[in-house]
């Protein structure tokens, strides 16, 4: 029997926040440099430890290496499925030795990157060996790892990867349906195994299957994404800071899944009205233009992978409904974990809000500080002592830039 398994993967939705009022924040506001030349959809950023930084590019499938002080740039790779090829440059995850592995969602593989410059070897995660069992009903089995579709969300410094199970499980009858909780996933790459850190909750109804056993098409992200949903990130000695919704508080686990909790934060409560609605909207629209469609047809002769990006379809974005009364503390990818082991976390906001502002936590859960970036720059990683933030023009061209940020820094303004 083939059995074709087809994932569509909905555009994430990158909020911005609103302030809240008992501490005032930091502003970053002056770049140390600015990259001059634009990137389309600047997908990762991984800085080495002579400051020069590997930037990916999805739209564009480039990879480069970039000397932010001299403006010099060098290509790495090329687009294909070859030795050192990548068909859609994602992820950077950074590796000991200061080598990195590229994720390429186009032949749904890691790709490794010397610190010159150089390609190295490839590999996939499905080669790992998975953990027992699941979490009974929860979904998000461990075990599960399609295709390759393992992408990366996390990493420590012995360089593992950490990734989340698939948003479904199966019910009695063996059929697929939409899960309300995913593990979070570590891939011991000493070990070539893959174990269960925690588990989150997911956006509601995330998930769709439809068709049968011979056919079956999954479509993820197609909840309402102001639905109250968990986020995490990984902390440099491999703990998992997963951060709850239902009361905006974070739970740090360490690699046995022993737990700490830190106290509920207040926020404010901002009201989903008609405005609100349309922000969401239009956010769900601009997104869709680098959405990345990922295939999976797994049959007699072999898996067959391919992925595009780009925009939907017409009638692909239905509009939105079950809207909840109010808007959670934070949206999807809120949380990015500092080499220092803070968890910055993006605030939702109000329309018409167009600064940034992260909430900053400790490993104990405490917050420690708040962060503003400039008006529409978005957050997309951290080095030591730096923080990379995106700018955008209004031709929606994108420029990496480099800002200074002691790890010892005071985070209020």
């Amino acid at each position: 029997m083939h059995r074709s398994l087809r994932i569509a993967a909905a555009a994430v939705l990158v909020a911005a926040p609103v302030v809240a009022a008992a501490q005032r924040p930091l502003t970053l506001s002056k770049p140390e440099s600015e990259y001059g030349e634009p990137f389309t959809a600047i997908s990762g950023i991984r800085e080495l430890k002579d400051g020069r930084v590997l930037v990916a590019d999805a739209r564009d499938k480039t990879l480069q290496l970039i000397d932010l002080r001299s403006g010099a740039a060098t290509a790495v790779g090329r687009e294909g499925s070859g030795p050192g090829e990548y068909g859609l440059p994602m992820r950077l995850v950074p590796l000991p030795g200061d080598s990195t592995a590229l994720f390429d969602a186009g032949n749904q593989r890691y790709l490794t990157i010397h610190p010159d410059g150089k390609t190295g070897r490839d590999f996939r995660l499905e080669a790992a060996t998975p953990p027992a069992g699941g979490e009974g009903g929860r979904g998000g089995r461990g075990g599960i790892v399609l295709g390759g579709l393992s992408i990366p969300r996390g990493f420590d410094a012995r360089g593992n990867i950490y990734y989340e199970g698939m948003p479904f499980s199966l019910n009695d009858a063996g059929e697929m349906v939409s899960a309300d909780s995913v593990a979070v996933l570590r891939f011991d790459r000493a070990a070539r195994r893959v174990d269960t850190v925690a588990y989150r909750k997911v956006v509601k109804a995330n998930a769709q299957v439809s068709g049968g056993r011979g056919n079956m098409n999954v479509r993820i992200g197609t909840g309402n994404p102001l639905s109250p949903a968990d986020d995490w990130a990984v902390l440099p000695d491999g703990r998992v800071a997963v951060l709850r919704a239902s009361d905006y508080h974070l739970d740090v686990f360490s690699a046995a899944s022993r737990k700490t909790s830190g106290a509920p934060v207040p926020y404010e409560k901002i009201r989903v009205d008609a405005a609100v609605k349309k922000m969401i909207e239009d956010q769900r629209a601009r997104n869709s233009r680098n959405a990345v469609r990922m295939t999976v047809d797994a049959g007699s002769g072999g898996t067959r992978r391919s992925t595009e990006i780009g925009g939907a379809r017409p009638g692909e974005i239905p509009p939105l409904t079950d809207w909840p009364d109010v808007m959670p503390p934070f949206l999807a990818n809120a949380a990015v974990a500092r080499p220092n082991s803070e968890v910055w976390v993006l605030r939702t906001r109000k329309p018409g809000d167009d600064i940034p502002t992260y909430d900053v936590f400790d490993a104990a859960g405490r917050v420690i500080g708040k962060v503003a970036l400039p008006k529409d720059h978005r957050l997309i990683g951290f080095g030591q002592g730096t923080v990379y933030i995106i700018r955008t023009d209004a031709d929606d061209l994108q420029y990496p830039q480099r800002y200074r940020l002691a790890m010892d820094a005071k985070l209020t303004g």
